[in-house]
């Protein structure tokens, strides 16, 4: 994506969908930041589109950028439940030590 001097041709946005589902397949959240990053800078800098195959090559790639961010909040929640889980699990298991420790256990 180093091509962002002069305009931007639809082959390039397309580059940058391609590059965005391909980070979004693999997890790689940070690449997928330094991505969009760059996209906002060649959309900043693009301004409108000059032609209706620019406004189509956009549209398509608004609507992968929608997609992409509705999968990376799904993980995003998918991870929070994990996490949340992985905690009642730990507690739950610190009170079962405890109690087998203070000989609780045999009180039952």
């Amino acid at each position: 994506m180093s091509e962002l001097d002069g305009p931007i041709s639809i082959e390039q946005w397309r580059k940058f969908g391609l590059a965005m589902r391909k980070h979004a397949d693999t997890g790689d959240w940070q690449a997928l930041g330094r991505l969009n990053e760059l996209l906002i800078q060649a959309l900043n800098r693009a301004g409108a589109p000059a032609s209706p195959a620019q406004q189509q090559a956009r549209a398509e790639l608004r609507r992968l950028h929608a997609q992409v961010l509705a999968e990376l909040m799904q993980a995003r929640d998918e991870l929070t439940r994990e996490m949340k889980r992985f905690k009642d699990q730990q507690e739950g298991l610190a009170a079962y030590q405890l109690t087998r420790m203070s000989g609780a256990v045999d009180d039952i």
